[in-house]
């Protein structure tokens, strides 16, 4: 009985030939799968969705005293701060890194800064910041930015020290709260840029030395005089005493 041997390299040849015909076959359908079978992410319809009951349609934020409502976000311009926004969830917004895709929260984050952001950032000027801010802002948040009781209201404004310049901006122009809105018919892009300027600049001014005592402005910087002044009169006395109380 007669029985033929094929070369050792027989099988090898044969699966690296069926390789060459099905992978050209393969691979374009793989191609279409993945292409046709998952779209872009719709970042309006996203946001319409996800975001626009706190935030609003077009990003002008939600106002009212005590809510939950988002600030505005139209002067967020930079989609790496709107990602990040998106997946950390800062203050009292969710966190939707295990709600939405990368792709998806990529998409939402370049509408936002596409097609929401239309408060310009850029130009300024810093003394007339300070001077506009004082005309229209110190009487509740004082003049380093540092927050005061509203007597009218029974509450607190807030302290701008941990506030980004894009929520500044969005809240001059949004009025959250009790506070007033600033429409440019009050103050120009110019001016609310001159006003961001210098609430980023005294959020951290330059620090001579010694202890800031957080900035307070100069009614905590005197108490704190007043309580030194306090503390050497009683030490003087003591010695005057010859110690002995």
């Amino acid at each position: 009985m007669f029985i033929s041997k094929r070369p050792a390299g027989w099988k090898t040849f044969r699966l690296a030939l069926c390789a060459l015909v099905l992978v050209p076959l393969v691979s374009p359908l793989a191609f279409c799968r993945q292409t046709g079978g998952s779209p872009s992410p719709n970042g309006a319809a996203i946001f319409n969705r996800r975001c626009a009951k706190c935030h609003g349609e077009q990003g002008q934020g939600i106002s009212a005293i005590v809510s939950i409502a988002g600030p505005n976000i139209q002067a967020v311009h930079n989609p790496g701060r709107a990602m990040m926004a998106v997946e950390t969830g800062p203050g009292h917004m969710p966190s939707f890194v295990n709600v939405l895709s990368v792709p998806e929260i990529r998409a939402v984050s370049y509408y936002v800064t596409q097609h929401l952001a239309v408060i310009p950032l850029q130009g300024g000027n810093l003394a007339e910041g300070g001077t506009l801010f004082r005309t229209h802002c110190a009487a509740c948040h004082r003049t380093a930015a540092r927050g005061g009781a509203l007597a009218f209201t029974g509450i607190n404004a807030p302290s701008l020290a941990n506030y980004s310049a894009p929520l500044v901006a969005g809240a001059i122009r949004w009025g959250p709260g009790p506070m007033p809105a600033f429409p440019p018919s009050v103050l120009s892009d110019e001016q609310l840029n001159s006003i961001v300027k210098y609430v980023t600049f005294v959020q951290h001014p330059p620090d001579p030395g010694g202890n800031s005592l957080g900035y307070c402005g100069p009614v905590a910087e005197g108490f704190a005089g007043w309580i030194g002044v306090l503390v050497l009169v009683i030490f003087t006395i003591w010695i005057e005493k010859g110690g002995r109380g």
